[in-house]
């Protein structure tokens, strides 16, 4: 239920599951003391704020020095997600881009980053689907 509205209150979690609203209070709080709840968020439309470009850049780095890589993508504010990967490639980043130049931008810091040895680009054309659920 949390999944599907993180504003739901617990009264309202109780009465659907038929138990205490106390009961869900610590149901709750013990799934976040476990990591199994990371946390509550709103999800934003990031071309309603004029991100309208979204890619994923494929990054190919020197082993001895992928851990930094990776440490230094985390903390660029314009990529939004990175994933430590096995193939051709060490690593993906998502970024998001307002335009064609700020996104040339962020593509050349990528490749500047000590480590990086190339990377490829490929343009998200259209979502078909962005899922934060985990089926359980």
């Amino acid at each position: 239920m949390l999944q599907e509205d993180a504003r739901i209150s617990f009264r309202k979690i109780a009465e659907r599951l038929n138990m205490s609203e106390a009961t869900v209070f610590v149901r709750v709080k013990k799934l976040l003391k476990k990591g199994i709840i990371k946390g509550f968020t709103t999800i934003v439309s990031p071309e309603a704020l004029g991100k309208r470009m979204t890619a994923f850049v494929l990054i190919s780095a020197d082993p001895k020095k992928l851990q930094k890589v990776l440490e230094t993508l985390s903390k660029m504010k314009d990529v939004y997600e990175v994933y430590d990967v096995t193939g051709t490639y060490y690593a993906i980043a998502k970024v998001r881009a307002e335009d064609q130049t700020q996104l040339a931008r962020i593509i050349d810091e990528i490749g500047m980053i000590d480590g990086v040895t190339s990377t490829e680009t490929a343009l998200v054309l259209r979502s078909i689907k962005e899922e934060m659920r985990i089926s359980i």
